[in-house]
């Protein structure tokens, strides 16, 4: 027995201190049975081994190898202590860090900008099954800390607060009640971006308006199934919360008084003198334009109505290489880009977008009250082919002596001040903001499908003109790092098994075969 002993007081001492380490962890210790069972049976190996192998205890105090073994004993314990030290202050001063490649765990810049932007408190209150969603309560986490003063979270059980469900009026679960001043949104099927989207929502008091021009040509917003219409970008807008309509630009003497932002989606026919007059009036009294225009619309008075603002349209489209796989670089016009101008549309951009048939838009420069920017530019590649109809009715295009090299600026921001132009604008209209691209397509239904910094580049404009400074960003990632939802009962299991069961018998383990070859 007295060989024995040593290996009972041993196990004995491992069983107490597991024991001791799963009641840190769980609720109720003394009603758990891994507990109780360590503890029970730890104390009775130790009681075996004080009354059977004590002698040999007092002996072996006073050896050299005894007093090494509780100098690594006491660091081993130190080393402890300071583990859970620095988990106490972790659980009170935790700093997140994301580090996956795409930052799936991190809000979306413009999450982060809107929620920044709020200047009174938020309540956001998710109803969830039981209680208890992890993903759901790590992504309310993200919103509490882009605002800890403004923001506040919480997770309900359904059942256990009728009544907070019934004046919320919840009718789904999962979903996030949104509570800002006296604004509030109940956000179903919540994930980055309609929570984003909701908060926007509470917070803009008043709609923006944007007006689709149509009368000329220009792509259906109302056609879902066409890929050149813009019904995606409609959608988007209205996800944001702006408010959009049609402008049957013919019709009109002048563009509405409430139009916040008048996007020209394409025209393939001349407008009319009146109607760039009208445009021209808009602008003079600070309004803001989103023209998307193409190789083929040529149209010389709107493109001098551009040019005196800031943006020249050229008679051109621009041809560059691309590289498809077996069949090596061959001629396209559907250019993409990585390069962007310094300015806030673009100042996140680190992607491709593309510009299907995209014709010159060159910043005019030096003119007083104008301050152009080029937003895109194609790639070195890249040439303006002056011969539009060679390549739209031969399929032929080469660089020559009338075409210039890239790179290209394909789209252009103007921030311009009517008074400084020499005009009269009306004493409250101080700034005018145009956006002019030289392709329809980039943002039509089947790019903003595809191309998703397309999507970003659209919204961005529309945001960057109306003002809207917190919506000019990149948007929320659409896809996030696979999880696994598993239930309470097995996260317990996983948690016993991991961290309890499996290193107490690998450790007793080893304490079984260092006993079997000191006694061999």
């Amino acid at each position: 027995m007295g060989r024995s002993a040593s290996l009972l007081g041993l196990l004995g001492l491992l069983l107490l201190a597991f024991g001791l380490l799963g009641a840190m962890f769980v609720a109720a210790p003394f009603q758990d049975g891994y507990v109780l069972l360590n503890l029970i049976l730890g104390a009775a190996f130790m009681i075996a081994y004080l009354a059977f192998g004590f002698e040999g205890f007092k002996s072996a105090v006073g050896q050299r190898s005894t007093k090494y073994g509780a100098s690594a004993a006491i660091y081993s314990l130190l080393f402890v202590a300071l583990i859970g030290i620095l988990n106490y202050f972790g659980t009170r001063y935790h700093v997140r860090r994301d580090f996956t490649e795409a930052g799936v765990y991190t809000l979306s810049p413009q999450a982060k900008k809107v929620t920044e932007a709020l200047d009174e408190p938020l309540r956001m209150t998710a109803f969830v099954e039981g209680g208890i969603e992890p993903q759901l309560r790590s992504l309310l986490d993200n919103y509490h800390d882009a605002n800890p003063s403004k923001v506040e979270t919480s997770l309900v059980d359904p059942d256990k607060e009728p009544a907070l469900v019934e004046q919320m009026k919840i009718t789904t679960v999962p979903s996030v009640a949104l509570q800002y001043g006296k604004e509030s949104f109940v956000v179903t099927q919540p994930s980055e971006e309609t929570i984003t989207n909701g908060i926007i929502r509470v917070a803009r008091s008043t709609k923006k308006v944007v007006y689709f021009t149509e009368g000329f040509g220009e792509a259906p917003i109302d056609a879902p199934d066409d890929p050149k219409g813009f019904s995606s970008a409609k959608l988007a807008l209205e996800q944001e919360n702006y408010e959009v309509k049609s402008l049957l630009l013919p019709s009109v003497e002048q563009i509405p008084d409430d139009a916040s932002v008048v996007v020209m989606a394409g025209p393939t026919r001349t407008l009319t003198p009146a109607a760039v007059a009208a445009v021209d009036a808009y602008l003079r009294r600070g309004g803001r334009l989103l023209a998307m225009l193409g190789p083929r619309a040529n149209d010389p008075e709107l493109y001098a109505l551009l040019d005196r603002w800031g943006a020249k349209v050229g008679s051109d489209i621009v041809v560059d290489t691309e590289v498809r796989l077996f069949e090596g670089p061959r001629l396209g016009v559907v250019p993409l880009s990585r390069t962007y101008g310094q300015h806030p549309i673009t100042q996140s951009f680190r992607d491709f977008t593309v510009f299907p048939q995209t014709c010159t838009v060159e910043p005019v420069e030096g003119k007083p009250g104008l301050t152009a920017t080029s937003l895109v530019k194609t790639s070195d590649a890249s040439w303006a082919e002056t011969n539009v109809a060679g390549v739209f009715e031969q399929g032929v295009a080469a660089l020559d002596a009338d075409d210039r090299k890239g790179p290209l600026s394909i789209g252009v921001a103007v921030d311009a001040k009517p008074k400084d132009m020499g005009l009269e604008p009306p004493a409250t209209a101080d700034e005018s903001r145009l956006v002019v691209f030289g392709t329809r397509g980039f943002a039509d239904n089947q790019q903003l499908v595809q191309s998703r910094l397309n999507a970003d580049l659209f919204l961005n404009s529309v945001g960057w003109l109306v003002g809207q400074e917190e919506l000019v960003s990149i948007r929320s990632k659409t896809v996030r790092a696979s999880r696994a939802d598993i239930t309470p009962a097995q996260a317990a299991q996983i948690f016993y098994l991991s961290v309890l069961i499996i290193p107490e018998l690998l450790i007793a383990l080893g304490i079984w075969v260092w006993w079997r070859r000191r006694s061999a």
